[in-house]
């Protein structure tokens, strides 16, 4: 099948009937010391999908940006985790609503944004959870001095700044806040600037469910306003996700503080010639497609063994012809838009490259303004840009390895974030996933999968520091060691 794209490149026409909307209220893009603001640059924020004005959202520019915060009043455990409660509770009763933002925000189809809500939700509650499960050691300690109790506690930073992309504007942000709550530690949030009204609206239901306002501040802008908040000496610890650059430019200013980084990958799923096929090309579509293939996680190459590569992308392009294309905001719609038609250019791009070199697509290859269907390639170059550098697309590229170079495959894996395995050969599988220099190795499912309890970040070029509910609240603690002078005594 040769690289076609529909016959218009512009974007889908508008909802047909119904009178002509006023345009939205202005939403102030800044939470700072217990009050909306607004920023001094108003930006649009307009659908990928047919460019209509979904929102307007006041941004801060850097020199908007305090310094200097001063400290808040502790939260027992016990009122920390009713606040995750009741947060969680308030996204279930704003779920239509906050899905709604997300998807005429970025284009992810309204049911994919539904889950985006149940995944926070189910955060909030299980850093509620886990609130008695941050504690501390105690170690004797024997020596000339005479005998000495250490009491050992995580002590919360003076403040997280976390630093989030636009792909999952909702669950990046939650995934940040609610390990945040469990520690208590204050949190700045800075959102990507092309999900400036969903963070907004999120911030809207936390403090509306009782988010203590101290602990909770949200900067919407660009590069410039994350610099800034950097500058802030009173932010002690720095979670960020996103690109590569970001992270350097963030790193540099950051310098020796402590942080956790989570950069993304071109994540792989591994088909060995004795795997369950049907169930492989399953998770493959999964991992490729969901969401747009606009998630750090993903599958974004697909290496087979030579005897079953060719019948299994067969059974992905039967898998592909699921994923309807359409309008985001309609419930039949799998796949809604990239976040700009400049992604569907690169995207477009590297797969006429990809052909060029000896690719074949054997489904999708169409675009239209901001959309990109689901398309497999078979028999993609190994060095191909497609498969070398990470595209944020609903792609799955099939690259034929024989059975040995499988099996090779830790020796010149580059590192990354997850895996997947399809064998059914355990000890093979075993062997893999303890060599593979990645965080996750999952047998038999793809890279996509996910839960709040498992650690999950990169190595290598994919970051450094783990994320889960219990992971993530320890990051943004540092250990206090209290020396008492003998066991028996206590403090004087």
């Amino acid at each position: 099948m040769s690289v076609v794209a529909h016959p218009t490149d512009e974007p889908n026409p508008g909802r047909p009937g119904g009178p002509a909307q006023e345009p939205p209220p202005v939403r102030p893009g800044v939470f700072e010391n217990g009050s909306w603001r607004h920023g001094e640059l108003l930006h649009e924020v307009r659908s990928p999908y047919d460019g209509r004005l979904v929102a307007t959202v006041s941004h801060a520019s850097a020199r908007e940006v305090p310094r200097g915060r001063g400290p808040v009043r502790a939260l027992a455990a016990a009122d920390r985790a009713r606040v995750l409660r009741d947060c969680a509770e308030g996204f279930e009763a704003r779920k239509a609503e906050m899905a709604a933002s997300i998807s005429a925000e970025i284009g992810m189809p309204v049911t994919d944004a539904e889950k985006e809500v149940d995944r926070a939700v189910r955060w909030l509650q299980l850093a509620a959870e886990a609130v008695h499960h941050l504690d501390g050691t105690s170690t004797r300690l024997s020596g000339p001095g005479g005998d000495r109790l250490a009491v050992t506690t995580p002590q919360p930073y003076r403040r997280v700044l976390a630093i989030t992309p636009y792909n999952r504007p909702l669950a990046q942000l939650i995934v940040k806040v609610a390990p945040a709550m469990l520690a208590g530690a204050p949190i700045t949030l800075k959102p990507s600037e092309r999900a400036g009204a969903s963070a907004a609206l999120a911030v809207e239901i936390l403090l509306d469910r009782g988010y203590p306002p101290e602990y909770l501040s949200l900067w919407t802008g660009g590069p410039d306003v994350a610099q800034a908040l950097l500058a802030d000496p009173a932010t002690d610890f720095v979670a960020f996700t996103g690109g590569a650059r970001g992270a350097n430019a963030v790193a540099a200013t950051a310098g020796p503080r402590p942080g956790c980084y989570e950069l993304g990958d071109v994540g792989a799923l591994v088909v060995c010639a004795d795997a369950d096929l049907p169930a492989a090309a399953r998770a493959a579509a999964q991992g490729a497609f969901g969401n747009a293939g606009q998630s750090c996680r993903g599958v974004k190459r697909i290496l087979a063994a030579h005897e079953v590569a060719e019948e299994f992308a067969g059974l992905l392009v039967e898998e592909s012809a699921a994923w309807r294309v359409g309008d985001p905001a309609e419930r039949g719609t799998r796949i809604g838009t990239l976040i700009d038609t400049d992604a569907v250019a690169r995207v477009r791009t590297a797969v006429e490259a990809a052909v060029r070199g000896g690719a074949e697509v054997m489904a999708g290859g169409e675009y239209r303004g901001a959309q990109c269907w689901p398309t497999v390639l078979n028999n993609v170059d190994p060095e191909a840009q497609l498969v070398t550098e990470e595209f944020l697309a609903p792609l799955a590229p099939v690259i034929a390895l024989t059975d040995r170079a499988l099996d090779d495959l830790p020796d010149s894996y580059p590192g990354g974030l997850q895996v997947g395995v399809f064998t059914r050969d355990l000890d093979r599988a075993m062997n893999l996933a303890q060599r593979l220099p990645v965080g996750t190795v999952v047998l038999d499912d793809g890279p996509q999968y996910d839960h709040p309890l498992a650690p999950f970040g990169g190595v290598g070029h994919s970051g450094h520091g783990r994320e889960s509910v219990l992971s993530s609240a320890r990051n943004m603690c540092f250990a206090k060691t209290i020396v008492f002078p003998a066991p028996t005594q206590g403090p004087r």
